[in-house]
């Protein structure tokens, strides 16, 4: 029987393999055991979830009020209306310093239905796309999904260099690679590419035939310096760039689903009709609310993003006093990625091995805390810490990892 065929039960019809392939999100799947315990009583205290702990700004709430009751609550447009698709232009010559038309721009639910609809456009069956590690957890699957490959660079031998290798891409490239994908700043490591590493990075890629996919969806919150897009520094790319983002993390949005793709005319034509057969659009009223955050920009947030620094601070500051871990420092989003590889090789008190997995699993079991395995970010040995979370949590909860991490190590 075909490993595509399902064995259990009364049934045996073939599935499909490329789905059967998928990994269900580690990400959702942590923070949905952590609320049941939570449920059952236990005092979680979660470094899991990527979303700001901040409400949506009440103005972009009134507005959607008010569209609501005047009655905007009909189908959309597949791939948003002019109107969005505008504001979003406008924004990105704003705010990025890049060119795109209303027809070069798709609207949908959230960054991550683009990116994918984007990879099911771009790639065929076997097609590679180099991705630096560590990575969002839905690249390497949503790839999958497409029928590509994900090839992954490895981490920087060292934590304070360039994570961008030049090197590693050339040593990585294939007859059968097609496109780049660039994540900066970066979900997991909080790193946010410098100017000169751009350069290098572009003047690499300007000598390729790839597509370069670019997500930028953390572009507010980079903390020590502007975040840059690729794309203003070679704009000659333009013909094979493309560009994702949303409202999800600036504009504290994570549940109102808006993201958005700007490339060439012709792939995002077949994103959009990809969208019209899966979720068709975006709520008119969601749209509504979403032109009130464009406007306002960056300005509307900067409040937060000054706690989210502060937070940053606090938290790198107190995982550095924990013997026998490191980390990326971070710069941008709201993520601490931590080395936790010494803890793990002087230990053996781990029921399930000495690997991130099973760290995780006891340190929500056995300590209470939640954060996210390396393994999902293509980085074994590595913990994700979201710091999105209030000062007195970060305290307590990174307490509690130095005394778990003294317990595991303690002869």
């Amino acid at each position: 029987m075909s490993q595509s065929t399902l064995t259990e039960g009364q049934h045996s019809l073939p599935l499909s393999r490329r789905v059967m392939a998928v990994k269900a999100s580690p990400t959702v799947a942590l923070n949905a055991k952590a609320a049941a315990l939570a449920k059952q009583g236990a005092k979680i205290l979660s470094f899991a979830v990527g979303e700001p702990d901040y409400p949506t700004p009440q103005i972009v709430v009134d507005r959607a009020i008010e569209s609501l009751r005047s009655g905007r609550t009909r189908y959309g447009a597949a791939g948003g209306g002019l109107e969005i698709r505008q504001a979003f232009a406008a924004k990105l010559h704003r705010d990025n310093g890049v060119t795109f038309q209303p027809d070069e721009i798709v609207v949908g639910i959230g960054a991550k239905e683009i990116l994918f609809h984007t990879f099911l456009t771009l790639l065929n069956d076997g097609d590679e796309v180099i991705v630096p590690s560590p990575y969002w957890v839905s690249y390497g699957d949503q790839i999958k999904a497409a029928g590509g490959v994900c090839v992954e660079l490895p981490l920087p031998a060292d934590l304070k260099s360039s994570p961008i290798d030049i090197q590693q891409i050339e040593r990585a490239r294939t007859s059968r690679t097609v496109a780049f994908c660039l994540n900066s700043p970066n979900n997991p490591a909080g790193y946010v590419l410098k100017e000169s590493e751009l350069r290098a990075l572009g003047e690499y890629l300007v000598t390729t035939n790839w597509w370069i996919v670019a997500d930028e969806i953390y572009e507010y919150m980079a903390f020590d310096a502007p975040h840059i897009s690729l794309l203003k520094l070679f704009p000659q790319l333009k013909s094979r760039f493309i560009l994702i983002n949303g409202l999800s993390k600036s504009f504290a949005m994570t549940g109102w689903r808006v993201g958005y793709g700007a490339g060439p005319a012709h792939v995002m034509k077949l994103v959009r009709s990809l969208q019209s057969h899966s979720s068709t659009c975006l709520p008119m009223f969601i749209e509504d609310a979403a032109l009130t955050a464009i406007a306002a920009g960056k300005d509307l947030m900067r409040r937060e993003v000054e706690i989210l620094r502060s937070r940053r601070d606090l938290a790198a500051g107190l995982m550095a006093d924990i013997p026998g871990v490191s980390f990326f420092k971070p710069e941008g989003a709201f993520y601490i990625f931590v080395d936790v590889r010494k803890i793990l090789a002087q230990t053996t008190k781990l029921p399930g091995g000495a690997n991130t997995l099973a760290l995780s699993e006891y340190l929500l079991t056995e300590h209470q805390v939640a954060l996210v395995p390396g393994e999902a970010f293509g980085a074994p040995g590595f913990l994700r810490l979201s710091y999105a979370t209030s000062e007195d949590n970060i305290r307590a909860g990174i307490n509690r990892l130095a005394t778990a991490f003294a317990n595991l190590t303690r002869k």
